[in-house]
């Protein structure tokens, strides 16, 4: 089983990140990816997974706009969604599905996240959706376009496809958090928040030559993206954002992005464009 996608080398390519069971959010770019029609791709570079149980009245600003974890519709929507369009819709594996497949156990908004869905869900129903999550894969790369796509900073180091293919899931549960970028070729595709741009290059390099831009969630940018040095682009969809910060990225896959800051400024929309900003600037 692969675990990187090829994406074709023509058609429209929706990413989003980061939904954390906001259903509202996936609605909304799949909204898009429809009203594009038989050419358009959608990519979700993982946690689509565990978001809050909060009141209204108990929710931080940090959190951004209020919604409810809604992770077991989203789930069973994204796999409908999937084998309507079979081929042209795609979820990469991020640190929260992680969780439920060897990775570390999450403490976010209950005292063990994957517990939690997977006690919604039953131990009957959850097993078929936990072989599910165990083929997504860890990486996309659109090769005419030059980009390649991660949950996280592209921070493994690697030589090639076959070693994320050869990459195991589990015996990561009792890594420590803060040592998981560091520990594997999963940790670090799951954790990193961010790369050097050499260590980036041989990644993108590793997956294929023509590739120039990385781009990843797993952080909150405030905002809706950041380009801390070339070749990364963080990019924010939904969680700890308000809606009016929110973006994802929309892309001609024959045309090559050239630079992180070339895409940012010419592929990234806004997910709610009528939301009024909060932190996004431009």
């Amino acid at each position: 089983m692969s675990r990187v996608v090829v994406l074709p080398d023509r058609g429209t390519l929706l990413v989003g990140t980061d939904l954390h069971g906001n259903l509202a959010d996936f609605h909304a770019i799949v909204r898009r990816f429809v009203e594009l029609g038989t050419g358009s791709h959608l990519l979700l570079c993982g946690d689509l997974v565990h978001g809050p149980a909060l009141a209204p009245h108990e929710w931080p600003d940090h959190l951004g706009s209020y919604y409810t974890d809604a992770s077991v519709e989203l789930l069973d929507e994204a796999r409908r969604l999937r084998q309507r369009f079979p081929g042209r819709v795609h979820y990469l594996l991020g640190n929260h599905e992680h969780a439920h497949l060897g990775g570390p156990r999450l403490a976010k908004f209950h005292p063990d996240e994957a517990r939690h869905l997977e006690d919604t869900y039953g131990p009957g129903r959850f097993a078929e959706v936990r072989d599910w999550l165990a083929g997504w894969p860890l990486a996309a790369v659109a090769p005419a376009a030059g980009i390649v796509f991660t949950h996280a900073a592209p921070h493994a180091v690697i030589g090639a496809a076959a070693d994320l293919d050869a990459a195991p899931l589990a015996g990561h549960e009792d890594v420590a958090l803060h040592e998981m970028a560091s520990r594997s070729v999963v940790g670090a595709l799951l954790w990193a928040r961010t790369t050097s741009a050499d260590r980036a290059t041989a990644f993108l390099r590793a997956l294929h030559p023509a590739a120039r831009v990385a781009v990843f969630g797993h952080d909150v940018i405030r905002e809706g993206h950041l380009v801390e040095h070339e070749p990364l682009l963080c990019v924010s969809t939904s969680y700890g954002c308000h809606d009016g910060d929110k973006v994802y990225l929309e892309w001609d896959l024959a045309v090559p992005a050239g630079s992180a800051t070339a895409l940012a400024r010419t592929g990234l929309r806004r997910l709610h464009p009528d939301a009024p900003p909060v932190h996004r600037h431009g």
